[in-house]
């Protein structure tokens, strides 16, 4: 099939969550033999010029790519204030920087079969497109995203931030429920938010697990070959609410309730807020490193993985990536919500900071392994990406022949 994908930023930098959960769906349909194209926007504002590498790494992967520009430029607030009475700010954003001429354009030379809203934010320039190419659209779900949004407003600490997630909530809530009910099928990442949708009377929506490639399985793997780097590794983005919370939460609770003077912690992730650089540089024993190249080689290097974080919606990617990992893990609740019950008993699982330590002294004193046992093996057979990209690829042929979902 054809199949053109909108998230609502450029997947490359695979870097975040989100970023990577739809960079690998692609790379598995396009492993699978799909043709695709991308319309995806980047803010310049914010993360500055798209360097050639990945450039040319879309063009490896997507035969065709058009991507629109967000400046945050005084015209364009005011354009996307305006729309703040029918869209949240982040779908407005998205509305007022597509060129639609041009992005038409573009789309009709591709002529897809089908339109994949990957993530909520671009539902305004898929419903658009779909209606003036005459073909269906499905959602992807990464989050209950008003739940999410909620959540994240209230952790964020610069009143910007806050102001901004405010901004987005407004009609937040009314325009998930309207792309749930009417894309012609629904991908959500989670099953417990699957069945959330259903509950409500969405018949359409099914459960698509994130995926874990094979590359990043044999680089946990080279890397658990040598002997262990660090004791505890954290990784993930170090600037959305919920993450800055998880490190403040891990180095202010539970790090004091460890007192080995030589314990190596590494916390690993993209762009670190202000909060993250002064929490790192509070213990010795914390080494940030920021931007790794790769997370897989620090995570397999790794003798025990944490995911203290205190909230979230959906799953956490770094908790499914967790399961690749011949370590012990340790998690709060938030960290493994989402998962199958097979997965999250994988995980020694705590809220309270004194228990999440005990068991991070526990999983330290413990004896080290290379190799996962076999409920772990068991627990990732739904996150590889042949079975999945069989399993997406008829569900997206039946939606383009009319099939009922």
């Amino acid at each position: 099939m054809k199949i053109l994908f909108v998230p609502m930023e450029l997947p490359l930098p695979a870097n975040s969550g989100g970023r990577i959960d739809v960079w690998r769906r692609l790379r598995m349909l396009k492993g699978a033999g799909h043709e695709l194209a991308l319309l995806s926007w980047h803010n310049l504002a914010r993360d500055g010029a798209v360097a050639q590498a990945i450039w040319d790494e879309l063009g490896a992967t997507c035969r065709s790519h058009h991507v629109a520009w967000i400046r945050r430029t005084p015209g364009e607030n005011i354009r996307r204030m305006a729309y703040l009475p029918r869209w949240p700010s982040h779908v407005a954003a998205r509305w007022v920087t597509l060129r639609r001429p041009e992005a038409l354009a573009w789309a009709r030379a591709f002529a897809p079969d089908v339109l994949v809203l990957d993530g909520l934010y671009g539902v305004a320039a898929v419903r658009w497109l779909a209606a003036e190419l005459a073909v269906p659209w499905v959602y992807r779900s990464h989050n209950v995203e008003h739940v999410y949004m909620g959540q994240q407003q209230a952790r964020a600490t610069g009143w910007a931030s806050r102001l901004g997630l405010a901004a987005n909530r407004i009609g937040l809530q009314r325009t998930e429920n309207r792309a749930v009910r009417d894309a012609a099928c629904v991908y959500d990442i989670s099953p417990t938010d699957a069945e959330h949708w259903r509950r409500q009377g969405n018949a359409r929506v099914h459960w698509l697990p994130a995926v874990v490639d094979d590359g990043f399985e044999r680089e946990l793997q080279a890397a658990a070959r040598h002997a262990p780097a660090w004791d505890v590794v954290y990784f993930g983005n170090l600037n959305t609410p919920n993450n800055v919370e998880a490190v403040n939460w891990f180095v202010n609770r539970v790090l004091p309730l460890l007192p080995q003077p030589d314990l190596r912690v590494a916390v690993a992730g993209s762009r670190p807020s202000a909060q993250v650089l002064r929490l790192a540089a509070r213990d010795v024993r914390i080494t940030l490193l920021v931007d790794p190249p790769s997370v897989a080689a620090i995570a397999g290097a790794a003798r025990l993985l944490v995911n203290p974080v205190q909230s979230g919606s959906g799953v956490n990617l770094k908790s499914v990536e967790m399961l690749f990992s011949a370590a012990r893990l340790v998690s709060t609740r938030a960290g493994v919500q989402g998962l199958p019950a097979d997965a999250q008993a994988c995980f020694d699982v705590h809220d309270d900071a004194a228990t999440f330590a005990q068991a991070i002294t526990a999983a330290l004193a413990a004896p080290s392994t290379s190799a996962p046992d076999a409920q772990r093996v068991a627990a990732r057979a739904p996150y590889a990406p042949a079975a999945a990209a069989q399993w997406l690829g008829a569900s997206l042929r039946r939606v383009v022949d009319g099939v009922p979902r």
